[in-house]
């Protein structure tokens, strides 16, 4: 992968922390912790140098890389890094700050194993390079999550329900999430934001695969820090749909910005649908307990196990429950019926969803709705796949194996 390539994508989940002295630096750590690129990186600043890290390290795990500026490059120096590197966790890299070109000294930290050496002032281009070229060596490119969500049969509640996750997984989680439809007109994922569409989904979907990055954030709307919207609709209800290659194209797309990629399929073309379905490291199935929709949730559960091979990562959801109790499948029944235990089952509770489609506040806003949004948390904790973003949490401080192993040699 080039350097640009590394330079254009989602960095993978890690920590980085900055000990940093000077203003230029802290602003461009600062930066850095708004650029859609570290959306899975999580930035800590502290305004000291070496010895602040020594001190931080004796005490917590130290993170994936850690920048640390200095204005001694003298021996002292030197042997604080020593110090350093036998308080920190195995596998930590670092990179220094200093103050002058010195391509001797360049030579002997990176023989002594640090990561690299940039001279002060150092620009916003330079610092991403060297985190990004340092994560990706070490992590890989992980891929970021699509999350799909699909009913059995219309008016099951499946916007509803995508709303939801969307909002567990980027507010209580906090992951950057985007949430959209790809259904054009026929979509409403918007409504309870109070958000109207931004361009029509063919528009949408033509700068996916050929717009600029500019383009792409034009179209995106902001509801929360967290969350972001992408809204289609505006053309002829009628129309038919995107091909599902260029629906991929637009995917793919926003996956390399969005950590968690949250899509309601309802009323999208069929072609659509499979396409994405197929793609989905996680698939929401939503039904009713009324024998009409469980009778197309068991037939749509068939065909994803044949879709996906196997259904570990599909999970079925029992919305309006209560709604006509006598008329319903009872929940003992649901099992064996389906093959499959409800991951969450949601009473019949209109007013919640009546008010947010109304007032334009979503359901999350509610605080009536904190049990359903409880009832889908471990649902959104699979749909995200959350891991721990610290970097070793198993006390070891073995210098030896750290990111300044060849000091410890010396």
């Amino acid at each position: 992968m080039s350097q640009d390539d590394i330079t254009s994508v989602l960095l993978p989940t890690s920590r980085v922390d900055f000990f940093a002295l000077d203003d230029g630096t802290v602003a461009h750590a600062q930066h850095l912790t708004a650029d859609w690129r570290f959306a899975r990186v999580v930035m800590q600043i502290e305004r000291t140098g070496i010895e602040g890290a020594i001190e931080r390290y004796g005490q917590t795990a130290s993170p994936e890389l850690i920048i640390i500026e200095t204005n001694d490059i003298s021996e002292a120096f030197i042997q604080q890094l020593g110090n350093l590197a036998g308080v920190c966790a195995a596998g930590t890299d670092a990179v220094v700050v200093g103050p002058k070109n010195d391509v001797h000294l360049y030579r002997s930290l990176v023989e002594m194993g640090i990561k690299d050496y940039l001279v002060r002032p150092v620009s916003e281009e330079d610092m991403v390079k060297v985190i990004a070229r340092t994560l990706v060596e070490k992590r890989g490119l992980s891929g970021s999550r699509l999350v799909t969500v699909i009913g059995s049969k219309g008016g099951v509640g499946t916007t509803a329900i995508a709303q939801i996750l969307a909002w567990n997984i980027a507010e209580t989680l906090k992951q950057k999430t985007i949430l959209m439809d790809v259904a054009g007109s026929s979509g409403s994922v918007g409504i309870s934001y109070g958000l109207e569409p931004s361009a029509t989904l063919t528009e949408v979907v033509r700068l996916g695969g050929a717009g600029t990055e500019d383009d792409l954030k034009r179209v995106c709307q902001s509801a929360t820090e967290q969350l972001t919207i992408l809204v289609c609709g505006g053309e002829p209800m009628l129309l038919d749909s995107p091909d599902p290659d260029h629906v991929e194209a637009l995917v793919n797309r926003l996956m390399q910005k969005f950590p968690v990629v949250v899509i309601d399929l309802s009323r999208a073309a069929a072609a659509i649908q499979k396409r994405l379905l197929a793609r989905s490291a996680e698939i929401v199935v939503v039904t009713t307990p009324m024998l009409s929709a469980l009778r197309n949730a068991r037939t749509l559960l068939g065909e994803l196990k044949t879709l996906k091979s196997h259904t570990k990562d599909v999970d079925l959801i029992v919305n309006m429950q209560g709604t006509a109790s006598s008329e319903e499948v009872p929940l003992k029944d649901l099992k064996a019926a389906m093959g499959l235990d409800p991951s969450a089952v949601i009473a019949y509770l209109p007013k919640i969803f009546v008010a947010s489609e109304a007032t334009g506040k979503p359901v999350g806003q509610n605080k009536a709705a904190a049990g359903i949004m409880e009832s889908l948390m471990t649902l959104a904790v699979k749909g995200a796949a959350v891991a721990n973003k610290t970097a070793n949490t198993s006390g070891k401080k073995d210098g030896s194996k750290g990111f300044l192993k060849k000091i410890i040699g010396k």
